[in-house]
């Protein structure tokens, strides 16, 4: 077993391990079984939006995440949000199940990722991700797997970001202080903000931002001014600053379907 942070940072390479497993156990949602798993750990994500950010998938264990899409397995680790495809609503979850979840997936499946008090010391994860900004639940909902684990993880990060939409739910209540809540309406603003949470909301292009809210700097329509790793702004309520909205930059409209062949997994 690896026990200190040098050795670990050495052997997250492309010839040993390309990520930590954060969790593998009972979904808080449904009590399916679960992994979330932490890459892009030693190099930059290369999504532009978010920059360099270490990246989390949360996903079925038993069940390709595209094929979970299909299914509507993927509650297991969405729940009831309303952007998931099998919803049919105007406004489609962004995230291409088929390529980054699903390569993460099947490199889990081959044993690519190091377990916490397997493969090394657990205590060893506040240090590796130390002034690393970090991403809560790049795919998947954070409050599928306990709280703790990602009060764990970020205890010592520089940045994180994270939404989830069980807000309402018990399961969610560890996570105020680490998530915006994911609004899908003003109404859902105003209940939230009731509840102590601090906001993220995704509008329609020519919908109006409501007095409360900010527009992602990060986003084209806010001007691309930063990106997510410096940013900041997405946090939760441990920090004093206004709600953020988004204009809808959706993967999937009513007329566009999740493909039926796969990218090739890594």
């Amino acid at each position: 077993m690896i026990d200190n942070i040098e050795s670990l940072r050495r052997a997250l390479k492309p010839s040993e391990y390309t990520g930590v497993i954060l969790y593998e156990g009972p979904s808080r949602i449904d009590g399916k079984p679960i992994v979330a798993i932490a890459c892009r750990i030693t190099e930059a994500s290369g999504n532009a939006k978010t920059g360099a950010m270490v990246q989390t998938f949360i996903m079925r264990q038993d069940i390709a995440p595209h094929d979970a899409l299909k299914t509507g397995d993927d509650s297991s680790v969405c729940g009831d949000c309303k952007l998931r495809p099998i919803n049919k609503g105007a406004t489609r979850c962004y995230v291409r199940v088929y390529q980054a979840p699903l390569s993460v997936w099947g490199a889990y499946k081959r044993g690519r990722y190091a377990m916490p008090g397997v493969d090394f010391d657990a205590a060893l994860l506040p240090e590796l991700f130390a002034n690393l900004s970090f991403r809560i639940g790049s795919y998947g909902d954070p409050a599928a797997i306990p709280a703790k684990v990602w009060r764990t993880a970020t205890r010592k990060v520089r940045n994180r970001t994270g939404y989830t939409h069980q807000w309402r739910k018990r399961i969610g209540a560890g996570l105020k202080g680490l998530c915006m809540a994911s609004a899908d309406n003003p109404a859902d603003v105003v209940d939230a903000m009731a509840k102590g949470w601090r906001t993220f909301r995704v509008r329609k292009h020519d919908a109006p931002k409501l007095k409360d809210e900010s527009i992602c700097p990060a986003s084209k329509e806010g001007g691309q001014r930063t990106q997510c790793d410096t940013c900041g702004l997405c946090q939760g309520a441990t920090i004093a600053a206004r709600n953020i909205v988004i204009a809808d930059h959706g993967l999937m409209d009513s007329r566009r379907r999740i493909p039926t062949t796969p990218a090739a997994v890594l």
